[in-house]
């Protein structure tokens, strides 16, 4: 009830309070004064009581009014709770499947790269057949894969193959050129360890080229015989294309780890195959800062402008660098950092005094220019606890060598 109603009601009975209280007494003489003022009081009284039972029921049809609209009003919300609901997993279906068929397509321009780089490759040696090449050696069956499967390798294994020492020149590059037909070229990984903590911070990744006995081709058998046939980029942009992929799949398992992954000269020189790789990493921005390329320090300091462009656009894309083969220590720390450059590999012995190693240069003064240009020192082949302990005196930053942790076939499968 509103005020002006409760107001009038009010006005009513307390009227016929009044009229209750002076008329009776007028129109029956005998009776006296007080009785009119009680049967007054009894009609306001009655008044009263009707007027609370009145806006009491009101009240109650109010309240049940509110009820009944809070309750279409959850009905509406619990209705469009459940369409948002059904929104939101289509949209996460729709996500999912976006990334189903985003991470399908890079693999087929993954594919598609490395197919393109092997076509080119035989097709620019398509006469070494009339040159008198030995046949390749059988495959392994267990290993080899199918080259139209190409980025998917045989199960990893732990077990280390033997070294084949005895092939000649002409042995090792038909190995060579069979496991790329094949697509059996391995990935192998080194830590790289925090000093003096011994921390497995990062890992190099290598290539061994298995032959078709079941034993191994190491990088120092094959890389010559690889770069006089002109497939060292071949073999280099495998193992690239073998980094981003445990890179990734690391990734998508919320796991982190940095890959150093070398890249050679002759890759470097490659300017056609280069400008689709670039291309092929801004694809993989997001896990620019898990691998870090290596250059050879001789490949830097030429000052090529078409390699320092594209350096700039890996930097661009959030991807570091490091410096290896490194024998001139006359370097500029600064340039390097403001390239990019946030790693400088040196070999232990160069940094070890004899008769350890065969040191030239004050490794402190090494260390103190790239502290200044806030580059970090790893000094790889360290063998023994002899050489860790003259290093840890130079306060180095990270380490590597058979000391922490030898090569080992990465136990991934792509």
């Amino acid at each position: 009830m509103s005020l002006i109603r409760h107001f009038s009601f009010f006005l009513l009975y307390a009227a016929a309070a009044v009229a209750a209280a002076y008329a009776l007494p007028q129109s029956a003489p005998e009776l006296l004064l007080s009785p009119g003022l009680l049967w007054g009081a009894v009609v306001l009284l009655v008044g009263l009581m009707l007027h609370q039972m009145l806006a009491t029921r009101s009240a109650l049809r109010l309240a049940e009014a509110d009820r009944a609209e809070v309750a279409r009003a959850l009905r509406d919300q619990s209705r469009e709770l459940l369409r948002l609901r059904d929104e939101a997993d289509a949209i996460r279906e729709s996500i999912r499947d976006r990334q189903q068929e985003n991470g399908v397509s890079t693999v087929v321009a993954e594919v598609k790269l490395l197919q393109s780089l092997i076509e080119r490759l035989y097709s620019a040696r398509s006469g070494a057949a009339g040159e008198g090449l030995a046949e390749p050696p059988p495959a392994d069956n267990a290993a080899s894969t199918n080259a139209s499967a190409m980025g998917v390798s045989a199960p990893a294994t732990r077990i280390a193959a033997p070294v084949r020492r005895d092939y000649d020149e002409r042995k090792i590059l038909a190995s060579v050129e069979n496991a790329l037909r094949d697509n059996r070229v391995e990935l192998w990984v080194q830590p790289v360890v925090s000093l003096p903590q011994r921390k497995r911070r990062f890992f190099e990744c290598y290539t061994r080229i298995p032959a078709g006995d079941g034993a191994m081709v190491l990088p120092e058998q094959y890389v010559g015989v690889a770069e006089r046939s002109g497939m060292i980029t071949a073999i280099d942009n495998i193992l690239l294309f073998r980094c981003i992929q445990i890179v990734r799949k690391l990734y998508d398992r919320n796991m982190s780890a940095g890959f150093f992954c070398n890249i050679s000269p002759r890759s470097l020189q490659d300017r056609e195959f280069f400008k689709q790789f670039i291309a092929l990493l801004a694809e993989h921005s997001a896990i620019a800062s898990s691998i870090v390329f290596e250059f050879p320090q001789a490949a830097i300091e030429r000052h090529d402008p078409e390699l320092e462009r594209d350096l700039e656009k890996l930097a661009a894309l959030g991807f570091r660098f490091s410096v290896d083969q490194v024998t001139d220590f006359e370097f500029d720390a600064i340039e390097l950092a403001r390239r990019n450059f946030r790693y400088v590999k040196v070999d232990a012995n160069r940094l070890i005094p004899p008769p350890l190693g065969v040191a030239e240069q004050d490794p402190e003064m090494v260390k103190r220019k790239l502290d200044v240009a806030g580059l970090d020192l790893i000094v790889e082949k360290v063998e023994t606890d002899a050489m860790l302990v003259e290093l840890l005196d130079i306060g180095i930053d990270y380490g590597q060598g058979y000391l922490f942790g030898e090569p080992r076939l990465s136990r991934l499968d792509f």
